[in-house]
């Protein structure tokens, strides 16, 4: 009788069987895969999720790997690696259609790394993705978590996404409007939901002289390599802190009020206060230069990382009252 290997192979010839995943994800942490597919054709991705589901057989779809923290269990179903490589998609001039006097739409594959994404757009003489430079990760993992930094985000260019919503076994494409999107600081409702797997999206984008553009982007890759530390990591652990904050630990922490009147408190200064940078467990451990980083040293375990988490969590609510919440996304 065919096992289930063959029977998914014969369907489709790429997938592999039992395969690490460390090498998928910026932690360089985690178990193996099952079956696994690497891919950047969506309707390949429509055939496996079939498959799948046809089969009852859990799947998972990994882009660059950055924000993941996968279990040295690993994952007992199909993960998918969608994503192409650096410089197989081309934006060209072609590509961008006049929408109003000084905006441009673009469409972009949600398969694209970020940083391909914003070399292209800018050196075409496109503005708005200069904040992005230095990020890793797929432009779909970008929307996911409406990745930000320097006062912009991705949802700011975003006109619509387009995305595959897997419900009760059937898989149809869906066109969202921002508005619908449900965008807010580092989420969306494609965070939210797994039911949705973004295609591409359509973005607005203004012309700006190419220099001006190129000096921004250097000048955000320079302020980036200042605050993020070396080495393997997840980037940014937990949500910078939106809530209230009691007004009776300004007096010690007066820095406090100051973040509390921009509406966000940052993670690290937190985890400095807690005097927990430099902390480790294993070869896991809280970055020196960030608090809001954990780095793998070489051979950290996914169980170290989710103590260090653990031990943040609990350390900042004994401090200063609040809980934090992880931006991170978890598997196995």
């Amino acid at each position: 009788m065919e096992n289930i290997f063959e029977k998914l192979k014969n369907f489709i010839p790429e997938i592999k069987e039992n395969v690490s995943l460390k090498s998928y994800c910026t932690f360089r942490i985690g178990g193996s895969a099952r079956f696994l597919l690497e891919t950047g054709n969506y309707e390949m991705v429509i055939k496996a999720i079939s498959f799948c589901n046809e089969n009852n057989i859990p799947f998972y779809i990994i882009g660059g790997g950055s924000n993941l923290l996968i279990s040295d269990k690993g994952f007992d179903g199909l993960v998918i690696i969608y994503r192409k490589k650096f410089n197989e998609i081309k934006i060209s001039k072609e590509c961008f259609n006049k929408i109003d006097d000084d905006k441009y739409e673009v469409n972009i594959e949600s398969a694209m790394f970020l940083s391909d994404a914003v070399a292209q757009v800018s050196s075409l003489g496109f503005t708005g993705f200069e904040w992005a430079a230095g990020i890793p990760g797929t432009v779909a993992g970008a929307i996911n978590g409406n990745a930000g930094a320097f006062d912009g985000a991705i949802s700011d260019c975003i006109i619509d996404v387009k995305a595959l919503q897997v419900f009760d076994k059937k898989i149809e494409i869906k066109i969202i409007e921002k508005n619908n999107c449900n965008f807010s600081y580092r989420s969306s409702l494609f965070k939210e939901n797994n039911e949705y797997i973004i295609i591409s999206a359509a973005f607005a984008f203004k012309k700006n002289n190419t220099e001006n553009i190129k000096n921004k982007i250097q000048e955000n890759i320079k302020r980036r390599a200042g605050k993020h530390p070396k080495g393997f990591s997840a980037g940014s652990i937990f949500k910078n802190y939106e809530g209230i904050i009691d007004n009776k630990l300004f007096k010690k922490y007066p820095e406090l009020e100051k973040f509390q009147e921009r509406g966000v408190v940052p993670i690290g200064y937190l985890v400095e206060k807690c005097n927990l940078k430099g902390t480790r467990i294993g070869d896991a451990k809280i970055s020196d230069e960030h608090g809001n980083f954990i780095i793998n040293l070489g051979q950290a375990k996914s169980d170290n990382i989710l103590k260090l988490i653990v031990l943040v969590k609990k350390e900042v609510k004994s401090r200063f009252g609040i809980d934090i919440r992880e931006e991170i996304k978890y598997l196995g």
